[in-house]
């Protein structure tokens, strides 16, 4: 490969595969997949197998919804969740710009058994010196949240059972009366874990799956056999009453790849939802060669437009059409209907946005929630500010070269300066406060 793809993902591949496979022949046949992936992804085509029927599409992604979103076992749950819809809807007729509160993405630990091509846990872990909150906090933090509104609480990572007390954690999210996520790797769920998991009251278990081929899939997490290991857990889910669903990292190095299509396919056909999450500028992803850009994101939105089980969380005027599960507007669900918390209670907008809101061992959510939404752009349902705001990035990115996290204040003075410096106002109407 030659040195103009120093920025792409498809260098740390070539360099891992000879850790990962110790035959001369299984690297040349791995090789051999890795070119055909890069032939792809330099002619940027973009294949179609299905016809887009926009109608059917509608149907099955209302079923989609449906089966989804909302859990009968719980009894509770259903309720709970159309008084939220009821008063979203209601705030909007009213003109009120208030939001019902979601839930919690709690990152329960940041270590991991795998060393994935685009992670950056291990650069933010900070266990040897900080304390990771206990189920007892958890427990304290969910009954905050539900008084919010709040009626879903995941667990991820790192991988999250790689926590001991992962079951304890479970039962602190009072799962009889809460939807309850899991967001892992895979590699840990054998029958048994699954079948524990739903006695626990576990809903939705989200698995990494990022290529139908599975040596590219093990590539990029670093971690042979992790593709086979993915599939027979989505069975077992399906076994266990337990709903899967398939997280995918589109980046440059996959998106034209015919790896990507089949997933979509694989997806369609077991009925599977699939979240499609853009590549971010962290980890070893934090070349931009590997984020896609305008042109990417318009053959991203032809290439999903025929799948009723493909789900994004980011938004952009070409591509309206995707499911949405947010209560409100599509876009950005941070603050204004999720936050996300890193396992020593420190609050953020996502998983991958490590801009420090407070500790809720120092402040309460709600407090916290107000503060952001009063001082920052976030809580407004903007597209996504680490893949579409060419200005957010381009501060925000520049900073994580400096430190692993920052605060939001430290964040907005920074605002402040990239303004004053380019005579533009980023965020009208957010009242920034002078330095005394």
């Amino acid at each position: 490969m030659n040195a103009s793809h120093k920025d792409s993902v498809f260098i740390t591949y070539e360099d891992d595969i000879k850790k990962m496979y110790p035959t001369k022949e299984e690297q040349e046949k791995v090789l051999y997949i890795l070119y055909k992936a890069k032939e792809e992804s330099e002619k940027k085509a973009i294949k179609r197998i299905r016809e887009v029927k926009p109608f059917s599409i509608f149907i099955k992604r209302l079923g989609v919804k449906i089966k989804y979103g909302i859990h009968w076992k719980k009894p509770f749950y259903p309720f709970r969740l159309l008084r939220n819809y009821f008063l979203t809807y209601l705030y909007k007729f009213l003109g009120m710009k208030k939001h019902v509160f979601r839930g919690i993405e709690f990152a329960i630990t940041y270590k991991c058994n795998f060393h994935c091509t685009h992670c950056l846990c291990s650069r933010i872990d900070e266990t040897k010196y900080r304390d990771e909150l206990t189920p007892e906090e958890y427990k304290r933090l969910v009954k905050e949240a539900m008084k919010m509104g709040a009626t879903t609480f995941g667990l991820e990572g790192g991988e999250p059972l790689v926590n001991k007390e992962w079951r304890e954690i479970i039962k602190s999210f009072i799962p009889h009366y809460n939807h309850v996520i899991i967001s892992t790797n895979g590699w840990l769920f054998s029958e048994e874990t699954v079948k524990e998991c739903a006695k626990l009251g576990v809903d939705t278990i989200n698995f990494s799956l990022d290529s139908s081929i599975p040596e590219l899939h093990d590539l990029f997490r670093r971690k042979k056999g992790s593709h086979e290991r993915v599939l027979n857990a989505i069975k077992y889910c399906k076994k266990y009453g337990i709903k899967p669903i398939i997280n995918t990292v589109v980046h440059k190095g996959n998106l034209y790849t015919s790896g990507l299509l089949n997933l979509l396919e694989f997806a369609e056909d077991e009925k599977v939802m699939i979240n499609m999450l853009f590549a971010k500028g962290v980890g070893e992803f934090k070349s931009k060669e590997s984020m896609l850009d305008r042109d990417d994101l318009n053959a991203y939105g032809k290439l999903v437009e025929p799948y009723a089980y493909c789900n994004i969380h980011h938004s952009f005027k070409e591509h309206k059409g995707t499911l949405n599960y947010n209560y409100g507007s599509g876009g950005c669900p941070g603050v204004s209907e999720m936050f996300n918390m890193t396992p020593y209670g420190d609050v953020l907008n996502c998983a991958n946005m490590h801009i420090y809101f407070g500790n809720v061992r120092e402040k309460s959510l709600k407090d916290i929630r107000e503060n952001t939404y009063k001082t920052s752009p976030f809580g407004d349902y903007r597209p996504c500010f680490l893949t579409l705001d060419e200005h957010f990035m381009a501060i925000y990115y520049n900073l994580l070269e400096e430190k692993t996290h920052i605060t939001l204040e430290e964040f907005m003075d920074v605002v402040k300066a990239y303004e004053q410096k380019n005579n533009i106002s980023l965020y009208p109407g957010i009242p920034i406060k002078e330095k005394e």
